[in-house]
């Protein structure tokens, strides 16, 4: 297994979890908790219950940063299955109609092309999207119809793995966040004038984080709490889309105080940052010590987040 960075020998830090599928992204949480006897962690980001994959976890001081955690593309494995529609875009949900499939192969890869780039996606009604404080579900449970605006999403690339036309496929997704691949599968079907829902799911990447760098559970419980501590990755790691700033050793008294940084070393020249744009802080000794903002007026990175 691909080991990325090693984080200090403590328990702040950042955890690559392939959650298995039958799992809540809560009770991943919940199971993190007790392997590493710690109250602070959360995730950037969940999986539903019958999906499998990557998830990233911020654990201890690291929590502190998954607000900034940047949307970011993800990969997914995933299973069309043509011929039935369900409630919930995918095989676990109520059948509410069939058809027959009736398409050929040449038309039915025509009909991925046709969904790569940007577009407008109208997310599934059994999802954890709200309206007036009301998770959609929860319209669902209760019987209730509601207007589900379509949202701009993003599909860089669609490869197909297998095919069993017109019954079945399996296809390779690279999508921007907050794609819905149940409703990639919805649409594909009803494109091919036919039904279809979502089977198996696998999300392989986050970003750059891919699945064969990931912890499943069971190699988790194996572990003694050294071992687990030492697989954790820096809390950093969740900021990769950040540029840097590294203080001198007068800065370091300044920014870990609470005042603005204005002397710093950078790899890019000073015009070169946005007014407003936030920056990752590195410390003298280029140890991570937080997330600043660039004001060009003051000609200095002021304080956000600190670690």
């Amino acid at each position: 297994m691909q080991r990325i960075e090693e984080a200090d020998n403590n328990k702040d830090g950042v955890l690559i979890v392939n959650k298995p599928s039958g799992m809540t992204s809560h009770d991943l949480v919940n199971i993190t908790r007790k392997l590493y006897n710690l109250k602070k962690i959360g995730h950037t980001g969940t999986l539903d219950p019958d999906a499998k994959g990557v998830m990233i976890l911020a654990l201890g001081r690291a929590t502190k940063f998954i607000r900034f955690f940047s949307d970011t593309d993800k990969t997914y494995i995933a299973e069309i299955l043509f011929g039935q529609e369900t409630d919930t875009y995918d095989s676990s949900g109520k059948i509410i109609k069939e058809q027959k499939p009736d398409f050929t192969r040449s038309s039915f890869r025509s009909c991925l092309t046709s969904f790569v780039g940007e577009t407008l996606q109208r997310p599934p009604i059994y999802s954890a999207l709200k309206k007036e404080g009301k998770r959609y579900y929860e319209y669902a449970r209760m019987g209730t119809k509601i207007d589900i605006p379509k949202r701009p999403v993003k599909i860089f690339d669609i490869k197909i793995l297998e095919e069993t036309i017109p019954f079945s496929a399996i296809i390779q997704v690279k999508c921007s966040s907050g794609t819905y691949i149940r409703s990639l599968c919805h649409d594909i079907g009803s494109s091919l004038k036919t039904c279809a829902c979502m089977g198996n799911l696998e999300r392989i990447a986050v970003g750059n984080i891919s699945i064969d760098q990931a912890y499943d559970i069971s190699t988790l419980k194996k572990m003694n709490m050294d071992q687990r501590k030492k697989i954790l990755l820096p809390v950093d790691r969740l900021l990769m889309s950040y540029h840097c700033a590294k203080s001198n050793s007068r800065g370091d008294h300044f920014i870990q105080n609470g005042n603005a940084l204005l002397q710093w070393n950078s790899a890019m020249p000073f015009d070169s940052y946005q007014d407003g744009e936030l920056l990752k802080i590195y410390n003298s000794e280029n140890r991570f010590i937080g997330i600043g903002q660039f004001r060009q007026s003051e000609n200095g990175i002021f304080p956000i987040r600190m670690v």
